[in-house]
């Protein structure tokens, strides 16, 4: 029960700006009279939230997952322009693949965030594939990077089970921890991730889940 609790209140943790920014994007481009645009926002904003008020499971069809992110990388695209491009990768066949909902946006969002200051613009790559019995979701990205320190602290907070630790962090990264944290909860030793990264050379991040159909 305590565990449940904990994940319920990550859940409810995730970062209301993009809700906000986006129904700003809307109200401006209603403004500038681009109503074709300030239609689509609209239509991808109520596809996400009709996902995210789904509270019959906390579990989710890979394909799902995916369409949330285009959702949301179309909506990035009409706030920033050409400046971004997101590859989404997957194979079809992993499609009805269950995984815990929500965790690929935080570092889809952190990748679009830390890439910003790259003057070739931002590359972000999210892929799927099969590794084994289990499901690899990969994230990478053209950013900042992270710290060798920040890094080791991540996977400390991992190994000792202390991910829940989220819930009274500030700043720093708190989608990564909150998607770490949920994926450690819900499948507990069966949950890896690999964060390959370096201060200006991007940051690479590999979650292993078991595969199992939802």
């Amino acid at each position: 029960r305590r565990k449940d609790a904990e994940y319920k209140a990550l859940l409810m943790q995730i970062n209301p700006h993009f809700l906000y920014n986006t129904l700003e994007a809307i109200g401006s481009l209603s403004a500038q009279k681009r109503s074709d645009e300030a239609i689509d926002v609209t239509e991808w904003l109520g596809q996400m939230l009709r996902y995210s008020l789904r509270s019959d499971s906390d579990l989710a069809k890979l394909r799902e997952e995916m369409q949330y992110i285009r959702y949301y990388v179309s909506i990035m695209k009409i706030r920033f322009g050409d400046r971004i491009r997101v590859d989404i990768r997957h194979d079809p066949e992993l499609g009805d693949t269950a995984i815990v909902k929500f965790i690929l946006q935080p570092l889809v969002e952190n990748a679009i965030k830390f890439s910003q200051e790259n003057p070739e613009g931002v590359h972000v790559t999210v892929a799927a594939r099969r590794a084994g019995n289990a499901l690899e979701l990969e994230v990478s990205d053209n950013g900042a990077g992270m710290s060798d320190e920040l890094i080791e602290e991540l996977r400390q907070e991992i190994a000792r089970g202390q991910m829940t630790d989220v819930l009274s962090a500030q700043g720093r990264r708190i989608g990564l921890r909150n998607a770490l944290a949920r994926c450690s909860l819900h499948y507990g030793e069966s949950f890896s991730v690999r964060i390959e990264s370096a201060p200006g050379e991007g940051t690479r991040i590999a979650l292993k889940l078991p595969m199992k159909e939802e």
